[in-house]
C-alpha cells in the first residue's frame, strides 16, 4: 500500500501507520495525550540517539542497555504473568493452564512503556546532566505513565514497578559506560614517593 505523504494528518493514515484504532479522531488534548503517551518510548529513543551521536561510547552502552531492557521486560512478563486490567483474568488463567500460547502483550507486569521511559530518563539525565533534557524526559515520561494508566493498559502498580526497573537498568548501563570511559585508574608505585 502506497501512502500519499500529503495525507500525514489524515486519521486513516494514522490508524494504518501506528496500528492504533482511533474512530472519528479529532485532534483534541486527550487524543494528543494518548498519541504522545503511546509514542513516548519511540520519541525518547530517537532524541537520545541523536543527542548521543557524538558520544559513541555512551551510545553503544545506551543501545545495549535498551536491548537488555526489552529482554528483561519480556522475561519478567513471562515469569510474572499478571494480566492487564482490561484482560479477563479467568480466560487468561485457562489459557495458561491448558498451555495455550499467550503473547507478551497480554501481560501487564511490568509496563514496558514505563520501563523504557525510566531507562531513558535515568541514562540521559546522568549522561547529559542538563536540566532541559531531564525536564523534557520527565514530562514525556509522566505523559506516558498517565496514558498507560488512564487507558487501562496497566494498573498503577504495573506502571510504577516498570518505571523503577527502567530507572535501575538505566543507572546500571550509565555506570558501565562511565567506567569504560574512565578506564582502570591505578596508582603507580612511584606516586607515593618523596618530593
Amino acid at each position: 500500500m502506497v501512502t500519499d505523504v500529503t495525507n500525514i494528518f489524515d486519521v486513516d493514515f494514522i490508524n494504518d501507520f501506528l496500528g492504533i484504532k482511533f474512530d472519528n479522531m479529532e485532534f483534541t488534548l486527550p487524543n494528543l495525550i494518548h498519541l504522545i503517551g503511546y509514542l513516548t518510548p519511540t520519541i525518547m529513543l530517537v532524541i537520545t540517539v541523536l543527542l548521543l551521536r557524538n558520544k559513541i561510547n555512551y551510545l553503544s552502552f545506551f543501545l545495549y542497555g535498551y536491548i537488555i531492557n526489552i529482554v528483561i521486560n519480556s522475561l519478567l512478563k513471562w515469569f510474572i504473568k499478571e494480566p492487564r486490567p482490561t484482560n479477563d483474568w479467568k480466560i487468561l488463567q485457562l489459557g495458561i493452564t491448558h498451555n495455550k500460547r499467550i503473547g507478551f502483550d497480554k501481560y501487564g507486569m511490568p509496563s514496558g512503556h514505563a520501563q523504557h521511559c525510566g531507562f531513558m530518563l535515568a541514562f540521559a539525565t546522568l549522561v547529559f546532566n542538563s536540566p532541559l533534557v531531564t525536564g523534557l524526559y520527565s514530562i514525556l515520561s509522566l505523559i506516558c505513565l498517565y496514558q498507560r494508566y488512564l487507558y487501562q493498559n496497566h494498573t498503577l502498580l504495573q506502571v510504577i514497578i516498570g518505571f523503577v526497573i527502567g530507572l535501575g537498568i538505566g543507572y546500571l548501563f550509565y555506570e558501565l559506560g562511565a567506567k569504560k570511559l574512565i578506564g582502570n585508574i591505578k596508582m603507580r608505585p612511584d606516586d607515593n614517593g618523596p618530593l
